[in-house]
């Protein structure tokens, strides 16, 4: 990922189609735009796993946070900060590891909640890493490319001022994640420590391209376990 920006990343000037998305904020010298970009990365931040690099860090995340115009997302995150600071390191971990990786509806992988255990995931994936690569971002671990913690920090700090295609394709990723988030937080308990996440980025998401939350994700597959000699149960193995 890239590093930690000490002030809301500047863009250039708006193509006009993105007038709305990029209208004045109420502070001045800051616009929506540059908000909303703050919020991904901050969001990406506090998403990524909770070792003590991010424990440390975490402070520092707050502080960006109420240096933005408040809302209701600048000050939910802020509310997570705090909460995720509150808790010590190795039970942050436990909790993270059973929220995302152990729970597939909640799983931080783009691609698994569209697609579930399809082939053509691997295209997406191809994909998604081809438009990370056209707008000139490198990715800086060795997650795959529909992590959503990476595409939060991308769409943080992609290219404002880039064709309209491209625009077409940010607008289109942004959609598929706002459904995607919406997978995750409508599947997790209310007092998860990472639930308001989710609903600040439901607040800065628009809306997901398919209206109906039964018809987004009709091209899942499940895993295909014919093949294996006889069902595999934990309580067999201990």
């Amino acid at each position: 990922m890239a590093e930690q920006p000490q002030q809301p990343p500047s863009a250039p000037e708006p193509h006009p189609d993105e007038a709305q998305r990029r209208a004045p904020a109420d502070q001045p010298g800051i616009r929506e735009d540059d908000v909303r970009r703050s919020i991904f990365v901050a969001a990406a931040r506090l998403l990524a796993y909770p070792d003590r690099a991010l424990s440390t860090l975490l402070p520092e995340i707050e502080t960006y946070l109420r240096e933005l115009p408040t809302s209701g997302p600048t000050t939910t995150l802020v509310t997570v900060a705090g909460r995720l600071r509150e808790v010590g390191v190795t039970e942050l971990e436990a909790r993270y590891v059973a929220t995302f990786d152990f729970n597939e509806p909640t799983a931080l992988y783009l691609t698994a909640h569209e697609l579930g255990d399809s082939r053509r995931r691997g295209q997406a994936l191809i994909e998604l890493r081809a438009l990370l690569r056209a707008a000139g971002f490198e990715e800086a671990t060795a997650e795959l490319p529909d992590y959503l913690p990476l595409l939060l920090e991308f769409l943080g700090h992609a290219p404002a001022g880039a064709p309209l295609d491209a625009l077409d394709a940010l607008d289109a990723l942004e959609r598929r994640l706002a459904a995607a988030c919406e997978r995750i937080c409508t599947h997790m308990d209310a007092d998860n420590l990472y639930r308001d996440i989710f609903v600040a980025l439901r607040e800065v998401f628009p809306e997901p391209a398919e209206p109906n939350p039964d018809q987004r994700f009709t091209q899942r597959e499940q895993a295909d376990t014919g093949e294996m000699p006889y069902p595999l149960r934990y309580d067999e193995l201990q």
